[in-house]
């Protein structure tokens, strides 16, 4: 009888054990719980804050996209409103003056005048586009030498006319009246080499243009793929090789691959 009480005692004292132990395990779990249920709010939080961050993200790069588009804007009215202010001036090649950069300004005028400008007026009294011939104050209002990197060619000269009427009679007689010089180059025929000789201008002038539509053109005219390139008021027109369609650039701002791949 004694050994029955001890073991009841015994299987009591174990039950009263485990019981606590699960009790404490069970605490455990409540705190669990609760800590996984805060972690849950934490983590709604963080990811409201996510998806408010992600939101202004996207709200600054629409603000930058339209900013850079507005910039690009400025540039295309800024470059077009020089390239306005410079409709009455011609851009002139290979034109020696004897002092360069000492050349005084009316010097400068008088030689552009003299061996560019008078063979073409000269023309145009001869076609009767005009009945006499205008002397150079009364055509240009200045004319200045522009630096070069290369020492081996006569620096450019930009002429500013008075009209641009004048000036633009100046490009139509270009081709008929402007002086020519005779040079030879080496020709292949038949896998025969040899040489020919062609016209060329002897003092080229162009369009007086802005610093970047200048850079497209020249990077254009070195393009393989593009054929005859050429401006009008300003404007880049050109065709690819082996083609016939005139295309037109339409911002100056585009890249020559954008522009060469449409």
């Amino acid at each position: 009888m004694g050994n029955n009480k001890k073991d009841t005692a015994q299987h009591d004292n174990v039950t009263q054990s485990q019981f606590e132990a699960l009790l404490e395990r069970l605490s455990i779990l409540d705190t669990l719980q609760a800590k996984l249920e805060s972690m849950e709010q934490l983590l709604k939080a963080s990811n409201a804050k996510v998806l408010s961050l992600e939101t202004k993200v996207l709200s600054l790069e629409t603000e930058v996209t339209a900013k850079d588009k507005t910039i690009m804007e400025l540039r295309g009215k800024a470059n077009s409103l020089e390239q306005y202010n410079r409709k009455w001036s011609i851009r002139i090649n290979d034109l020696h003056l004897p002092h360069a950069d000492e050349t005084e300004t009316k010097d400068v005028m008088q030689t552009v005048y003299d061996k560019v400008l008078l063979p073409i007026f000269q023309g145009a009294v001869s076609s009767g586009l005009l009945k006499t011939i205008p002397d150079c104050n009364s055509v240009l209002e200045t004319a200045h030498i522009l630096p070069a990197k290369s020492n081996d060619r006569p620096k450019p000269i930009i002429a500013r006319f008075y009209s641009r009427n004048i000036r633009a009679l100046v490009f139509r007689l270009k081709r008929e009246y402007a002086p020519t010089k005779t040079v030879t180059t080496s020709s292949s025929t038949n896998n025969r080499r040899g040489e020919a000789t062609k016209k060329v201008y002897r003092y080229p002038f162009y369009e007086d243009l802005t610093r970047e539509t200048f850079n497209l053109l020249q990077a254009l005219l070195k393009d393989p793929r593009t054929g005859p390139v050429w401006t009008i008021s300003g404007n880049i027109r050109f065709k690819l090789q082996g083609e016939d369609t005139v295309r037109k650039v339409v911002s100056i701002y585009d890249s020559v691959e954008k522009i060469l791949g449409r």
